[in-house]
């Protein structure tokens, strides 16, 4: 998989001789007439067809019409009026929401670390913000087999899920000596689910739709109060 260094490499070698022509003045006059609002996130999302890169968060400032698709790039905040922003060469540029994608359409979840699944599902973070609503109203289908989707919390759980294994097939099972990054546990008593982010000796963290009927990050539950009548676990790897 690529990293941040080599599309920004890419970007950079590209928008080179365009934005010297963008002066400071002119690019805060953008800003000046922009009127959204950015809420600061750090996910990675990645290219696609639709991908494009504007100075502002406005389609009239393009400076690079296509990018090549399935490379990850760090985003950095999402504005009220639908772009993406990234950082680029202590510059801010913008894309639009239908431009970056959860994940590459083409990977390979077998083969993904731990550490680049992690990074996967906290990117949804940019799709599913802290604080978002997510109640029972909300359905998603799963491609990890064993249910066809869920309401909810298992909706989310689902959906972040996918982001991060694609169609890799679920199993499921109730050792708890063996729990992993991604992971969806029911809990308390099969009434709740919550998808694992990280694994520590006594405890996990947690993302979770339908808490307090909202998105929640980073959220730790004791390993001891996870296993009761009803409880398991959904597992891609």
């Amino acid at each position: 998989m690529k990293t941040w260094q080599t599309i920004k490499k890419v970007l950079m070698e590209t928008l080179l001789c365009i934005t010297v022509l963008m002066t400071a003045p002119a690019a805060k006059a953008l800003a000046a007439e922009s009127e959204y609002t950015v809420t600061e996130v750090q996910a990675i999302l990645y290219t696609n067809d639709e991908t494009a890169i504007f100075a502002d968060a406005n389609l009239d400032t393009v400076v690079l019409p296509a990018v090549e698709a399935n490379l990850p790039i760090q985003v950095t905040g999402i504005t009220s009026n639908g772009f993406f922003q990234i950082d680029l060469s202590e510059q801010k540029f913008y894309i639009p929401g239908i431009g970056l994608s959860e994940a590459a359409p083409d990977a390979d979840s077998a083969a993904l670390s731990t550490k680049q699944i992690y990074d996967i599902m906290i990117a949804q973070k940019a799709v599913f913000p802290e604080g978002m609503q997510w109640t029972n109203d909300n359905y998603y289908g799963w491609k990890g087999g064993v249910y066809t989707g869920g309401y909810g919390c298992a909706g989310f759980a689902f959906a972040v899920s996918d982001a991060a294994f694609g169609d890799a097939r679920a199993q499921k099972h109730s050792d708890y000596t063996n729990i992993k990054v991604g992971d969806i546990l029911r809990i308390n008593h099969d009434t709740h689910s919550v998808i694992v982010l990280e694994v520590r000796e006594n405890s996990v963290i947690v993302a979770e739709g339908n808490y307090n009927s909202s998105v929640h990050w980073g959220r730790e539950i004791s390993k001891d109060k996870l296993v009761d009548e009803g409880s398991y676990i959904l597992t891609r790897y």
